[in-house]
């Protein structure tokens, strides 16, 4: 027995058995020897040899709970001291061949693995030792929590010793994964590597990593169907099979990193940077699927420091910022790619979403310069007519307007099936609330193709509307007055009410002007000549054909003049203008009454006085118009 021993186990008597003044942590029980832990062992009573036979009839040692984990507790403790956990040696010879150098690589990954175990269950060790040592400092040391005391104690000391233990493991594998690089490079230049055969492995593991996830899949929907049908011991068998086919698929993820390693090694000895860069994001793209998150950081400063070693510092660094710049890329790239919101169950991100703009922006621009193509062309070509260009151009923006907004639903991968099914539905509210703006848009295509009222027809709505038209959209019809006043009519309009369209055929417009003479005037005089006015007039606008011609019509005998009117066809931009070419004709018809004498008579009123007593005076002037008559009764 060790003078060690000796001095320390009364300490341990003092601790278990002696009342306890505070509920401390008992420091001494963490760092004993299984001698200790023994002789604490030895002081509860067992069972007597007679009770343990068959046929005796000595009653048994009945331990209490606490008793029954205190010495659960010090077994364990026993064990830990005496059997330390077993730690594999690590090579200290550099890799002379492929085999060798793949070896230790494979050793590397197994390394990884275990360290990140060793890191999980030092963690939990270190949380549960916590939790203990929070419940001693909250319980009262009394003589009847001692047994309780006792037990967490030994409970503590039985996590500080795992941890111990597992830290020393741990340790053991840092040391590894740290020596390992160093192995690697002084053997890479000395080795041969078959990157063939690594291309042609990597191509069947990664066959075999399909297979097993498409098997995967299918235990997950076979477990969901179990567990709908309340079947579960099959779910639990399916969750089994789950997560073996996991484990295997994690390794079969370690051996395809193995082959992009080989071939990343063999860039290195080529000098082939870009190769070596690319390969070294692939394998650390790949990690995550093969190792813990904490192991990927040490697969990472692997690459980097053969990288250092072998391609130099300057090339190493170039290399990390191009890696750099590549996640930050594709880190934007995943953010851009993010779902925003669903449609249809169809996920939409702001990358999509910005697409989508660029598709209608791209569009509307094209629409308006096949517009001003259209207009061009109009102004080369004679054959082609305001209202034809109009129709031209606004069904071509239309047409290409429409063929980006189903780009656009393509693109973002709706279902122009449900997009039917939703319009089918909104047909009622469009019926209802949007009637007025539909009809609007049937008329528009209707009068764009019948072609009634087309883009500078001269038309009349009602007694004070006329003007030329100057557009055609979908929905309403842009005329522009006289006035120069715009003046915007619903397409609905020009299709259901009566519309009088001057230049629908030609521009060929009669005109009718009204005017009287005096009675007593030679009406042959009058009509002889008020035509030959019109012909010497001079007016390049007046037509004359077989059908056509100039005429005076006398159309009444009214209170004071014998009234007359003048029809004269007018051809050309003059008909837009009724007021101004009445004008004209009515000048050319005063001036030529003027000339000739003819009188154009005032209105007359005959006016009859009654006998009266009253004297009237009546006062008599000279004048070039004839007196009045006055009759008394």
């Amino acid at each position: 027995m060790s003078v060690r021993t000796v001095l320390l186990r009364p300490l341990f008597f003092l601790a278990l058995l002696l009342p306890l003044q505070a509920a401390d942590i008992n420091a001494t029980l963490i760092h004993a020897d299984a001698k200790v832990y023994e002789s604490l062992l030895s002081r509860f009573p067992k069972e007597s040899n007679a009770s343990k036979e068959k046929n005796a009839t000595a009653p048994a040692v009945k331990l209490s709970d606490e008793q029954i984990l205190q010495e659960t507790l010090l077994e364990k403790l026993v064990a830990l001291s005496k059997h330390p956990i077993s730690l594999p040696p690590i090579p200290a010879t550099v890799p002379g061949n492929e085999k060798e150098y793949r070896l230790r690589f494979g050793q590397y990954e197994s390394w990884l693995d275990r360290k990140a175990q060793l890191s999980k269950e030092l963690a939990s060790l270190g949380t549960k030792a916590d939790v203990l040592k929070k419940r001693l400092d909250e319980i009262v040391p009394t003589r009847k929590n001692r047994a309780r005391i006792q037990t967490l104690q030994l409970q503590y000391a039985y996590y500080r010793r795992q941890e111990i233990q597992v830290q020393k493991a741990l340790d053991h594998y840092r040391k590894a994964i740290d020596e390992t690089p160093d192995f690697l490079i002084k053997a890479l230049p000395s080795i041969r590597l078959d990157t063939a055969a690594a291309v042609k492995r990597l191509a069947q593991i990664r066959r075999s990593v399909a297979q097993m996830e498409e098997q995967i899949r299918q235990l997950e929907i076979q477990k969901e169907r179990d567990d709908l049908l309340g079947k579960s011991a099959d779910s639990q068998k399916a969750a089994a099979k789950i997560r073996n086919l996991t484990l295997g698929e994690r390794s079969l993820y370690q051996n395809e990193i193995m082959e992009l390693f080989i071939q990343f090694s063999a860039a290195l000895q080529s000098k082939k940077e870009n190769r070596v860069f690319s390969l070294q994001h692939r394998i650390e793209k790949l990690a995550p699927k093969a190792f813990e998150a904490s192991a990927t950081g040490d697969l990472h400063d692997l690459l980097k420091t053969m990288e250092t070693h072998l391609l130099g510092q300057v090339s190493a660094l170039k290399g990390a910022t191009l890696e750099e710049i590549q996640n930050v890329a594709e880190s934007l790239w995943q953010e851009v790619n993010s779902p925003l919101f669903s449609i249809n169950d169809t996920p939409i991100s702001a990358f999509k979403l910005f697409v989508a703009l660029l598709i209608l922006i791209f569009s509307i621009f094209l629409g308006a310069l096949y517009k001003k193509s259209i207009q061009k062309l109009s102004f080369r070509s004679r054959t082609i007519t305001p209202s034809t260009q109009t129709l031209l151009s606004n069904m071509g923006f239309y047409l290409i307007v429409l063929i980006a907004l189903f780009s656009i639903l393509k693109f973002l991968g709706i279902n122009l099936g449900s997009i039917a099914l939703i319009a089918g539905a909104l047909t009622v509210g469009i019926g209802f609330g949007l009637q007025t703006i539909v009809s609007n848009f049937v008329s528009g295509l209707i009068l764009m193709f019948e072609r009634s009222i087309k883009i500078g027809d001269y038309l009349e709505l009602g007694d004070e509307l006329r003007g030329h038209v100057s557009d055609i959209r979908m929905r309403s019809t842009t005329i522009n007055t006289n006035d120069n006043i715009d003046v915007i009519v619903p397409n609905q309009d020009l299709i259901q009410n009566r519309v009088i369209n001057w230049t629908m055929k030609d521009q060929i417009r009669r005109f009718r002007i009204p005017f009287g003479v005096a009675y007593g005037t030679d009406i042959d005089k009058v009509e002889q000549v008020v035509l030959e006015a019109v012909q010497v007039s001079g007016f390049t606008d007046i037509h004359c054909d077989d059908k056509r011609h100039t005429r005076i019509v006398m159309t009444g005998m009214g209170n004071s003049s014998v009234d007359f009117e003048l029809y004269v066809w007018i051809q050309g931009p003059e008909i837009h203008y009724p007021r101004r070419t009445a004008s004209r004709f009515l000048k050319l018809i005063y001036k030529t009454f003027y000339i000739h004498g003819i009188e154009i008579p005032f209105p007359q009123r005959d006016l009859h006085i009654r006998s009266s007593d009253i004297t009237i005076p009546l006062e008599l002037r000279t004048s070039a118009m004839p007196p009045p008559t006055i009759e008394k009764e």
